[in-house]
């Protein structure tokens, strides 16, 4: 997977340092009549969504994303299934997990990829490339090794563990998610810095798996960051979905499991300051190509990103913060 970070690193690190601290949801579309679910505490919610998550309940579904950050039509070659069209576009992924494993599959105009991992290895599968990459026995088998925005199980376990300590918990009125009986959880955080006003999980009432996750800016009133399960089904999950084949023809690539005793994670180098909604993230990037530098500096209803140079490289900084703070960040950057 190394190569693969090496290859498209610059390319993804600014949505990727800006999505670090902020998670996604989607919107239920239509009105829907409000269910009647007895009231649950917020800490009880949290604590029976994560529990739902490490338990990988059997799932399947699709999972669409929505991004409304303001940011400009991109450039070309930056389209929707570039890596970081991927992350600021809307998306459409069909996910399903088991205890067994985790694939994710991102459709695409014209193809899919997918990320298929089981208890023993990982497939990354790009058909428009018709291009397989192979890890062996990875650290850390399912979704977790396969990070995607379709992992919205993933997503808002991190999100949780995150971000609870920095926010006040409250239990919104029930919804209907995926034709399902949700109960609603809001994150409002306690820091005045971030431009992050709410974010509301919706958990699903019978068997508290996280259905969607809406992220609201303090100036808006509708989600302008979301992803969500428009389908879902807690049907047994064929464990033949987690293994895979490479097509006659394609390249298969080899990659050495990440850690591997040895051997050094090539990632990039990257910095942090603050914490919970206030984090900021800078990522060291060797070169930055010019259909990039046209998107800097950004300021959105979420949150902002600057690009810092240093001559022989350049600093990605960015955050659910005012522009202002990302200034402050700048000149302890080496």
């Amino acid at each position: 997977m190394a190569r693969i970070l090496r290859s498209r690193g610059v390319l993804v690190a600014a949505a990727a340092a800006l999505v670090l601290a902020v998670p996604v949801g989607l919107q239920t579309v239509g009105a829907q009549p409000r269910p009647d679910l007895p009231s649950v505490p917020a800490e009880r919610l949290i604590a029976s969504a994560l529990h739902a998550v490490a338990d990988r309940t059997p799932l399947s579904g699709t999972v669409r994303t929505h991004v409304d950050l303001g940011i400009p039509e991109l450039p070309s070659g930056l389209g929707p299934s570039s890596p970081l069209g991927a992350l600021v576009s809307d998306q459409t992924f069909k996910v399903w997990r088991s205890p067994d494993g985790a694939r994710v599959a991102q459709i695409l105009p014209f193809g899919e990829r997918d990320v298929i991992s089981n208890r023993t290895e990982l497939w990354v599968w790009d058909s428009d490339r018709f291009h397989a990459w192979h890890v062996p026995a990875p650290a850390t088998p399912g979704p977790s090794a396969a990070p995607s925005m379709g992992d919205l199980e993933g997503l808002v376990g991190r999100a949780l563990e995150a971000l609870r300590p920095y926010a006040s918990l409250t239990e919104s009125d029930p919804a209907v998610v995926a034709g399902r009986s949700a109960y609603v959880l809001s994150l409002t955080p306690t820091s005045s810095s971030t431009l992050v006003g709410r974010i509301d999980v919706a958990i699903d009432a019978e068997t508290r798996v996280p259905l969607r996750l809406q992220v609201f800016a303090r100036s808006g009133a509708v989600p302008a960051f979301s992803v969500g399960f428009e389908s879902v089904s807690f049907s047994p999950v064929d464990p033949s979905m987690f293994s895979f084949t490479p097509p006659e023809g394609a390249t298969v690539t080899q990659v050495s499991p990440p850690h591997e005793a040895g051997s050094e994670p090539d990632l990039p180098q990257v910095r942090t300051f603050g914490d919970g909604f206030g984090l900021v993230v800078a990522v060291r990037v060797t070169s930055v190509p010019p259909e990039l530098r046209g998107l800097f500096p950004y300021a959105g209803p979420l949150g902002s990103a600057i690009l810092v140079d240093r001559g022989d490289h350049a600093w990605v900084v960015a955050g659910a913060v005012a522009p202002e703070t990302l200034a402050g960040v700048a000149p302890t950057l080496p």
